[in-house]
């Protein structure tokens, strides 16, 4: 008797999850947060931070052209001992130049995302509150590339998470 309570347990549980409706929903996260007041903070100290780099690299360009246009006036005359060494130093120029380049790259990544990081906290707790009010068992980031199809009655909450955020 015991098993045929377990079997039928087992063939009914499932047919009562199917009937439970599934809620689905999808954000478009990127426009939010390019409505969030904090962007323009962000951007503007990402700005000024890339005008610095940018001023950096300008003189170590122009000590690099100073450096390369000294080296062709007189490499005619010079001896093969200091061409070889000004070559080398026009050589080390470029290298620090190009890691230079690489790690303010990589500064400016590592800024942005420690900028970006309370307000993206901010969107995501708006969507988990949406979730949660709404009973959706999924929420996706909407973007338009990644959907193959969209149902018309899918759940677009874009809006309800601009609400909740005070966007227009």
């Amino acid at each position: 008797m015991f098993k045929k309570i377990v079997l039928f347990f087992i063939c009914v549980l499932p047919l009562s999850l199917m009937a439970q409706e599934t809620k689905l929903g999808h954000v478009n996260f990127q426009e939010i947060f390019s409505l969030m007041p904090e962007q323009a903070t962000i951007q503007k100290t990402l700005d000024d931070q890339g005008k610095v780099i940018e001023g950096e690299l300008a003189k170590m360009n122009e000590e690099l052209t100073a450096k390369f246009k000294d080296f062709q006036d007189k490499q005619t005359t010079m001896p093969e001992s200091i061409k070889q060494t000004r070559q080398n130093e026009l050589q080390d120029i470029q290298q620090r130049i190009q890691t230079f380049r690489q790690t303010a790259s990589s500064d400016l990544e590592k800024k942005q995302q420690e900028l970006s990081a309370p307000v993206m906290a901010k969107i995501n707790k708006a969507i988990g509150e949406i979730a949660a009010e709404g009973k959706y068992l999924y929420i996706f980031n909407y973007l338009p590339q990644v959907f193959v199809y969209q149902a018309p009655s899918a759940s677009d909450i874009t809006p309800l998470v601009k609400k909740k955020l005070g966007l227009k």
